[in-house]
């Protein structure tokens, strides 16, 4: 399936896959849960839907995450760099967020638990470098619980208790 057609030779993006489910939670377990995440002085952004989905992380690992690598290899592909904001992190992550969107809107049910999260990049992580600066990054609740992705590459998936940065964590945002 393609989300885009081709302009003029430009590469397609694909639509990714259907969302697979483990279980269905209330927008208060999510809340419950995410808070729990987040240091002294952070927030966490609104949850606008009454039910969310639980990620299959097999599905994760196996279907979304290679579909959204080719993905943004086809985006990378077209982007004009000239230095200033214009494709990075912030843009990545909310391209990620969207996409699992997309997975959920295909699978026709709940939207999954997937969040973008700004921290602060004390520490480098998946091809991204030791900044000191605010950095986002996608944030995801399996049934083997919260796993982190860098959304510029895709390069890891981790478990949030091993991601390089958990504890500068800033904002969590659902939508």
């Amino acid at each position: 399936m393609l989300l885009a057609a081709p302009l003029f030779g430009a590469p397609r993006i694909e639509l990714p896959p259907a969302l697979e489910t483990s279980r269905i939670i209330t927008n208060e377990e999510l809340l419950l849960s995410a808070q729990k995440l987040l240091p002294r002085g952070a927030f966490l952004g609104p949850l606008l839907d009454a039910r969310y989905a639980v990620i299959k992380h097999d599905w994760l690992v196996k279907k979304f995450v290679p579909a959204y690598r080719r993905a943004v290899t086809a985006l990378q592909a077209e982007l004009k760099h000239g230095g200033d904001e214009g494709a990075d992190c912030d843009d990545f992550g909310m391209f990620l967020r969207h996409m699992a969107a997309l997975s959920g809107m295909l699978a026709g049910g709940a939207q999954p638990s997937a969040a973008q999260v700004i921290v602060f990049q004390e520490n480098s992580f998946s091809g991204v470098g030791r900044t000191r600066e605010r950095h986002a990054v996608g944030l995801f609740l399996t049934e083997r619980g919260w796993q982190v992705l860098e959304p510029q590459n895709a390069d890891k998936l981790v478990p949030l208790e091993s991601y390089a940065n958990k504890n500068g964590i800033q904002y969590i945002s659902f939508h």
